[in-house]
């Protein structure tokens, strides 16, 4: 809503913050202008709050750089990440779609439907575990549907990010997700 987009910067980065697309538990996602490529993106804004944690900045690049190496026609693209003025920030393809649990309840799509794009985004989070990532928040809400495609987003990377998990959990390994 507008209340919101009046707390996001105008411009962050060089992209036009535009409209709320919607907020999860630790950040919130904005369509923004990227006047460089004359295109929509989406911009995930992850709060400055989180930055105070002196180990947040590394596990936010290692996190980061493992999402955007993700390349396939299911997942989201990770375009950009990085910080500016104190704020952590994605900037990902805009998916100009719905997600699956809006679909579902306001009747434009049918469970039986639903069910069948469940291979598309297995295929998705399989590519995405061979590459070493691990989704950690797969639900309704983060697949979006375009042009009858699945997009699986939103990976998760605030809820590790914010319990300080850089690894596994107990074992002190420094990989992407436990």
């Amino acid at each position: 809503d507008e209340a919101h987009v009046s707390d996001a910067p105008a411009e962050l980065a060089g992209y036009r913050v535009e409209q709320e697309l919607g907020e999860g538990r630790l950040a919130r996602v904005y369509r923004a202008y990227d006047p460089r490529f004359d295109r929509f993106v989406a911009l995930k804004i992850l709060p400055a709050a989180d930055s105070g944690d002196p180990h947040f900045a590394e596990r936010f690049q290692r996190e980061a750089q493992a999402l955007a190496r993700l390349n396939h026609p299911n997942i989201v693209t990770v375009f950009e990440v990085g910080e500016t003025d104190g704020l952590f920030f994605f900037l990902m393809e805009y998916v100009d779609g719905a997600n699956l649990r809006t679909l579902i309840r306001s009747g434009e799509m049918k469970p039986e439907a639903a069910l069948a794009l469940i291979p598309a985004f297995c295929d998705a989070l399989q590519y995405a575990h061979d590459e070493g990532v691990v989704h950690r928040d797969i639900k309704p809400e983060n697949i979006l549907l375009y042009e009858g495609e699945a997009m699986v987003t939103d990976f998760g990377i605030a809820l590790a990010l914010a319990s300080g998990e850089g690894g596994r959990r107990g074992s002190g390994e420094d990989r992407l997700t436990g």
